[in-house]
């Protein structure tokens, strides 16, 4: 196995990732595990908002570094936007934040706890909808990235790791704030 598909398999082994991630994996068989593994975290992520109260989406561990409501709706601009995007797919039509990277920025000024909530739920259906669809975009394995040209697993792997990286801090602002994650309870 060449060198630099190692990292890659490492933390895909480490997530728990199936056979599947083997070297000669085609993109549909990538894009099943990852729609897998972006389920698992929606899952958590929309638990832990719902779990927050209202008035703790304005939390911050300091200044200069995301609110909880912040935190969340990033999440929610990577999969209707970042992941979308990454595959030569456009953004939803019909949100409303801005063009380019504006609507980065407007979506993470978001506040209301039930519009977050109902921005994570459709950002993640929306990424499945893409995804779903994606087959012509992944036929070679190859997809352009931001003007780069990049293998799927690069895509999927990145983005993974990103998501993983996000329900991690969530998980510690959480605690922090003497919020149990909704899994576990009764542990």
């Amino acid at each position: 196995m060449p060198m630099r598909q190692a990292p890659a398999l490492l933390l895909l082994a480490a997530l728990g990732a199936a056979p599947v991630v083997a070297q000669n994996a085609t993109p549909s068989e990538l894009r099943t595990e990852y729609l897998a593994h972006m389920k698992y975290v929606e899952d958590k992520v929309v638990g832990l908002a719902e779990a927050f109260p209202a008035d703790k989406y304005a939390w911050r561990p300091g200044p200069g570094v995301r609110s909880v409501s912040e935190v969340l709706m990033h999440i929610a601009s990577e999969h209707y936007i970042y992941l979308p995007e990454s595959i030569g797919a456009t953004r939803p039509a019909d949100l409303k934040m801005g063009d380019g990277d504006a609507a980065y920025a407007n979506l993470e000024k978001v506040t209301d706890k039930a519009e977050i909530i109902r921005h994570l739920k459709a950002s993640f259906a929306y990424q499945r909808s893409v995804l779903e669809k994606s087959d012509a975009a992944f036929k070679t394995g190859k997809v352009m990235s931001f003007g780069k040209e990049v293998t799927a697993n690069h895509v999927f792997i990145d983005m993974i790791a990103d998501q993983h990286e996000h329900l991690g801090q969530l998980i510690a602002y959480a605690r922090v704030n003497g919020i149990v994650p909704p899994w576990s309870k009764g542990m």
